[in-house]
């Protein structure tokens, strides 16, 4: 071969071409570590966004419940002669105190499992009539889980025994059906309660998302959610538990000279509050059975610190009860 001769090639030029090409395409070491950079960088932006978002539905499902139960509230009210209901029915023993409600006879049925005819949903798949008998679940007749969604909050969808539920009611200007003695089983605190005594009905709070008792500690001090054992009514009590009594929703101010608190009989300063766990705003169903969402300080609660409600300041000169109060008044409710 003469050394004029074109020497031979084992692929195409053009193949060489699109191969250099190619490699000139290629992203560096360097490009790919900013790539995946910038990858991270939205993401954290995008997880909290989505969260919210989440919670945001949530807070719109929970709310379209509440306007549900507010129905469920004026149509009691209607049923029985303009009162409202009441809170839940007294302890007596364990076989007094029981009513029909949709689906059976119960005992102490609060004041959800009350408005179940109104509401047109059963609250309970197998109500029971007596503390001492256990529901096909295994849960004892007065702390039963509640079998429809309708009557727990969204973002709290464990939250289903009635006496340490997601919702609760402003017994002690609405229905607080305790009794004074208990040897008279109508002389209740402050029940019937009228409708048309409220005077200002879209600015008085009925039914709201409770904390229940874990409210009065610190947030670092407060336990998670309980619900009963199967079969024993004496579990499920712990007082720095979210949802402890949470069927019972105590105003921002309280009078305990002359009233009571969620915990009366505790021994000490127990008390429930609004539980502000929708992007920090309330669930909020008004006596007008308008529903919407709210702050604590809105509300009238005091805050402090790592309290989402604040108590330690003198209870008799702290927070505000015009939305809580029947006559539009900062004053604590009083027996």
């Amino acid at each position: 071969m003469s050394s004029g001769e074109p020497v031979a090639c084992d692929k195409p030029l053009a193949e060489l071409e699109r191969v250099a090409m190619c490699k000139k395409r290629a992203f560096t070491l360097i490009e790919l570590m900013v790539v995946i950079a910038i990858i991270g960088l939205l993401v954290t932006i995008l997880i909290p966004s989505l969260g919210r978002a989440r919670s945001t539905a949530k807070g719109t499902v929970c709310l379209s419940r509440l306007r549900t139960l507010g129905q469920g509230f004026v149509l009691y009210a209607n049923a029985n002669r303009d009162v409202m209901v009441p809170g839940r029915m007294p302890n007596v023993s364990n076989e007094q105190i029981r009513m029909r409600i949709l689906g059976g006879i119960k005992f102490r049925p609060t004041f959800l499992a009350m408005m179940g005819n109104e509401v047109g949903i059963p609250p309970f798949d197998d109500p029971k009539p007596s503390r001492l008998e256990n529901d096909r679940f295994g849960q004892p007749g007065d702390r039963q889980n509640y079998s429809n969604s309708m009557y727990v909050c969204s973002e709290t969808p464990d939250w289903v025994d009635e006496r340490n539920g997601s919702f609760g009611y402003n017994y002690q200007f609405l229905g607080n059906s305790r009794l004074r003695d208990p040897n008279i089983l109508t002389s209740y605190k402050n029940w019937p309660v009228t409708l048309s005594r409220v005077r200002t009905p879209a600015a008085c709070v009925a039914i709201a998302d409770s904390m229940g008792t874990a409210a009065s500690y610190s947030r670092f001090q407060r336990a998670a959610y309980q619900d009963n054992a199967p079969g024993d009514f004496r579990s499920g009590r712990s007082e720095n538990a979210y949802g402890n009594e949470g069927f019972n929703l105590d105003p921002p101010r309280i009078d305990l000279d002359r009233g009571e608190a969620a915990g009366f009989d505790a021994g000490h300063i127990l008390r429930t509050a609004v539980h502000p766990r929708h992007n920090n705003r309330a669930n909020i169903l008004w006596a007008d059975v308008h529903a919407g969402a709210e702050t604590l300080g809105s509300l009238g609660y005091k805050r402090d610190g790592d309290r989402e409600a604040d108590f330690n300041h003198p209870i008799n000169f702290e927070g505000d009860n015009r939305l809580f109060n029947i006559n539009s008044v900062d004053q604590p409710w009083v027996e």
